[in-house]
């Protein structure tokens, strides 16, 4: 069945977030239902970041041409669900569940590069709008961490798994479906680069970007292991926890939709400071109240701390050659969504136990941080390719 390149993605999208949705809040929650203790959960999640960071990375570098984007969402798509499966009938096997969680973090983490290179690619040679597609994802994981979320309190946390089975089986289902027009290949990329990872980090502004996302993205490190856990220790139902990511992440897609209408003339150094900023206020409040409404209006600072510096990030990445573009998103989401969650995440599994204020204040300093990195001139103004 042939769709517009813009339905593909935006259910593309769907299909991917709202299993995530699933995943990144409740699967900690999961592994506390088989009786593991904080230390053990962030051993697994923080393991599983590294994976995460080795799958997209590899899967990035796989691709050399366009239409290998197709091939490659749909197969990896596929073995995701297959190994979630797997993964819920060795829950008693610590040392095969790590197994099973560390295959799955690797085809998984693929997911997020090739998406956003395949988008990239469209926005160079039909004009598509990446901020109202990726809003689609948006709502997705809404949809995932509220509804999914309320049916976890239902019916126990022992069903997650299998919910996220389910869903990905889904968005395997969708990967099915044929793109109208495909990827094409420019004739820049025609020619297979040569150009390697380290090769594009000698680029100075390239590599100071990366670094203050990744530090920036990284501080959200303790919120998404621990969030959940430390609501509901506060006395918070999972219902209520499920709101409150619910909550941010509409923030998230009220931010994509206006996107391009609010930040079109924005330089994307200053996306980054606003980004930076807003991380640092966030996890400061976040290390010091208890006040539910407190907590509900700091979530809506997600808008910023995660959505502007994603958005930023990729606009950047888009202006570049179309045959770096994959690589390009490759290191993105393997520097800051994997690597530097998973140091910062075995961090907070040290850190927690002892005192989530400290975690989160921890957190805080690591946004910081990324003020003194960001180069101060960076335009990266979006040009259509033709």
């Amino acid at each position: 069945m042939n769709i517009s390149a813009f339905n593909w993605l935006a259910l593309s999208f769907f299909g991917y977030y709202c299993a995530y949705g699933v995943f990144v809040p409740f699967f900690p929650v999961w592994l506390k239902a088989q009786h593991y203790g904080a230390e053990s959960i962030g051993l697994i999640i923080a393991s599983s970041y590294l994976f995460r960071f080795l799958g997209g990375i590899f899967f990035s570098a796989s691709i050399k041409r366009a239409h290998h984007l197709l091939i490659a969402l749909r197969s990896v798509a596929l073995l995701s669900a297959l190994v979630m499966a797997a993964i819920g009938f060795s829950a008693q096997n610590f040392p095969l569940l790590c197994l099973a969680v560390w295959l799955f973090a690797t085809l998984n983490a693929a997911g997020m590069p090739l998406s956003d290179t395949l988008a990239a690619t469209w926005q160079q040679q039909i004009g598509l709008d990446y901020g109202k597609v990726r809003l689609i994802g948006s709502a997705a994981f809404v949809v995932g961490v509220t509804c999914f979320g309320y049916l976890i309190g239902l019916f126990g946390d022992h069903t997650i798994i299998w919910i996220l089975t389910a869903l990905l089986c889904c968005y395997a289902a969708v990967q099915t479906l044929s793109p109208n027009p495909p990827p094409r290949d420019s004739a820049e990329s025609a020619v297979i680069s040569s150009v390697g990872f380290l090769d594009l980090l000698k680029n100075p502004t390239t590599l100071r970007l990366f670094i203050a996302i990744s530090l920036i993205q990284g501080s959200h490190a303790a919120y998404y292991a621990y969030s959940v856990l430390y609501w509901t220790e506060l006395g918070f139902s999972v219902q209520t926890t499920s709101l409150l990511w619910g909550l941010s992440v509409v923030a998230e897609i009220l931010l994509f939709f206006f996107s391009t209408r609010l930040f079109k003339h924005w330089k994307v150094s200053s996306l980054f400071y606003l980004a930076a900023v807003a991380a640092t206020l966030r996890w400061a409040v976040l290390s010091e109240t208890q006040n539910l409404w407190l907590i509900a209006a700091v979530q809506t600072l997600h808008a910023f701390t995660y959505a502007a510096g994603h958005y930023a990030t990729v606009r950047y990445i888009t202006t570049q050659p179309q045959n770096t573009i994959a690589k390009l998103q490759g290191l993105y989401n393997g520097l800051s969504g994997c690597a530097a969650v998973a140091l910062l995440t075995a961090l907070s599994g040290v850190l927690y136990p002892i005192s989530p204020q400290i975690t989160f204040l921890t957190m805080m300093c690591i946004a910081l941080a990324a003020l003194f990195v960001i180069p101060r001139h960076v335009d990266a103004f979006l040009i259509r390719r033709k």
